[in-house]
This record gives C-alpha cells, sequence and structure tokens, in this order.
C-alpha cells in the first residue's frame, strides 16, 4: 500500500495489466463465455447481436471498463473529492469489474454504470451554479440512457432527486427538466423499436423475466471466499468512511453523502432485478469504487488495510483461475 500510494503510476500500470491478464485469461477459456443476459435491456437487439462475436464483446467490454473507470477518477480528481490526485478509484473500479468471470464482456449493467458516471459528473458540477437547467437536464438524460442499456437503473432518477436537494435550492424548473431528461431516450426508443423492430418479442421477454425468474441460493466455495473478503473489505471502509465524513470540505461532504444514498439505490436496483448473478451488483462498483480509495489511502493503520488489499487480490485470482 505505501508503494502504491507513493507510486501512482505504479498504481494505474499494475491496475491495467492485472485486469488485462483476468480478461485475457477469460477470453481464453470459451466455456467461461456467459449468456447474452438481453432480457433486462431496452435494447436487446444489439446485446443478441454482438454476443454472436464473443472476441468483439470481450474487447468492447474492456474498453468500456477502462473509459468509464478513467472519467469516473478523472471526476474525482477533478472536484478534489479524496483532497489528493490519486488512481485509486480507477484501481479499484477495474478490480471490482474484474472479479468474476460473468462480468467479462460487454453486458447491459456495464454499459449503463458508464452514463451513470457521467450523470455524477453533470450533477455534482451543477454545485453552486446560479443557472444549471443544462446540467439537470443532462444529469436525467444520462439515467434515461443507463435505463435504456438496464431497465433496473430507473431508481437512479431518486439519486438525481436527492441530490437536487442535497446540492441545489429548490426549483421547480430543474425538477421538470429532470423528469422531461429522463423521458426523452423512452420516446426515441419505443419509436426506434417500433419501425425496425416491430415483431421482436422484447415486452414479453421483459415482462416475463421479471415474473417468472427465481434466484438461486447455491454458491461455489470459490464465490463464497470472493464475497467474504468483498463483505469484510466493504465492512471496514464504509465504518472508515462515514467517520471520515465530516473532516471534509462542505462541497465533498455533499457529495460524500451522496455516495451512500448511491449505495442505498444501487442495493434496490439490486432487488428489483430479477437475474441476481454478478452483474446485477456491478453499479456498486462506482461508490464501491470511491469508498475503498477513502479507506486505503486515508487511514493510518498499516496492518488491517495491507490484509484486506492482499486478500482482495487473492480473492479476485482463485474466483477468476480455480
Amino acid at each position: 500500500m505505501k508503494i502504491f500510494k507513493t507510486n501512482p503510476l505504479l498504481l494505474l500500470v499494475f491496475g491495467i495489466a492485472f485486469c488485462a491478464v483476468l480478461w485475457a485469461a477469460t477470453v481464453l477459456r470459451p466455456g467461461e463465455i456467459m449468456h447474452s443476459y438481453t432480457d433486462l435491456t431496452l435494447l436487446a437487439p444489439f446485446f443478441d447481436w454482438i454476443h454472436s462475436f464473443p472476441l468483439v464483446k470481450e474487447i468492447l467490454g474492456f474498453t468500456v471498463l477502462l473509459i468509464m473507470a478513467s472519467t469516473w477518477n478523472s471526476i474525482i480528481n477533478k472536484h478534489s473529492l479524496l483532497g489528493q490526485s490519486t488512481w485509486f478509484p480507477f484501481f479499484f473500479m477495474l478490480i471490482l469489474l474484474s472479479c468474476r468471470t460473468s462480468q467479462i464482456g460487454f453486458y447491459p449493467a456495464l454499459a449503463a454504470s458508464l452514463f451513470l458516471v457521467l450523470f455524477l459528473n453533470k450533477l455534482i458540477s451543477s454545485y453552486k451554479k446560479e443557472r444549471a437547467l443544462s446540467d439537470i437536464f443532462d444529469a436525467a438524460l444520462f439515467v434515461g440512457i443507463a435505463t435504456l442499456f438496464y431497465i433496473p437503473c430507473m431508481v437512479f432518477l431518486v439519486v438525481l432527486w436527492i441530490g437536487l436537494l442535497v446540492i441545489r435550492a429548490i426549483n421547480w424548473r430543474e425538477w421538470a427538466c429532470s423528469i422531461l431528461g429522463f423521458l426523452i431516450p423512452f420516446i426515441f426508443t419505443f419509436t426506434y423499436n417500433l419501425v425496425f423492430f416491430p415483431g421482436y418479442p422484447w415486452y414479453n421477454k421483459i415482462g416475463s423475466k421479471f415474473v417468472y425468474h427465481y434466484a438461486h441460493l447455491s454458491f461455489s466455495w470459490e464465490q463464497i471466499t470472493i464475497m467474504i473478503i468483498l463483505a469484510l473489505t466493504a465492512i471496514g471502509s464504509i465504518w472508515f468512511f462515514v467517520n471520515k465524513l465530516g473532516e471534509n470540505v462542505l462541497k465533498a461532504q455533499k457529495f460524500w453523502s451522496l455516495q451512500l444514498w448511491f449505495i442505498l439505490i444501487s442495493i434496490a436496483a439490486v432487488l428489483i432485478c430479477p437475474v441476481k448473478d454478478s452483474r446485477a451488483f456491478s453499479i456498486l462498483a462506482i461508490p464501491g469504487s470511491f469508498i475503498l480509495s477513502v479507506y486505503f489511502l486515508k487511514t493510518r493503520s498499516r496492518f488491517i488495510p495491507e490484509v484486506l488489499f492482499l486478500s482482495l487480490l487473492a480473492g479476485v485470482i482463485i474466483s477468476m483461475f480455480f
């Protein structure tokens, strides 16, 4: 941890190289290629098509992951939300979104997460702006686009409204813009599907998935191992995060509080998602990478963070290779 704290570039290179190995190893094992997972998206024809090209799907997924992680990291550094420039959010997002074979590839929740990152950028950029209608509209638009890719993301409109209450004075125009921006992607998509895919049964696929799908609670020892490590790391990090919340400047306090709301709403998205594999938890990587960064970057303890950090890496390796 000390090496990574004092050598940010090393953390960047190590994160990319480590995850590249994880993704490459999965690509080389055809048996690990997962199903298309298109029952929870309004863009099912696109995902059905790309699932026919496994290599393209893996390259596109890894590219989106790198873009999303670097964008999220730059947002945090730009607004000084950690108090210093770092690559820890980038690193932890890569790790959290590469810890299971089902996460390797291009799937709806991954694409939606990119737009949720853009949504958070617009929301935090509206802080203390006298006129922020454009930012609020764009933020709602990104939530709408994320919902097109992954239907459970509709609940993140609540995060936008909470953000308006936390960082903005009440303005009915901004609330109206949030609703309008959220609805526009659906108007376009419904029209597009009606014109180009009039016979595609995506309404029935989505409805049946939510009504008839049952989640199983059977886990392998590899899954149990990574879940225990992630749970222990998350509990320690959130406890540290909450205790550090009041030590920030006002802007950072508001954003840190918003991350806690983001976690709660992400859990709601998981609960309403009928398919509860690791991809359903992918959205939690956004606030999770931030909270882990706060803990590992700011803690003064030495032994426990080292153990948790090494355990996290070991758990990912076990999960992916055994």
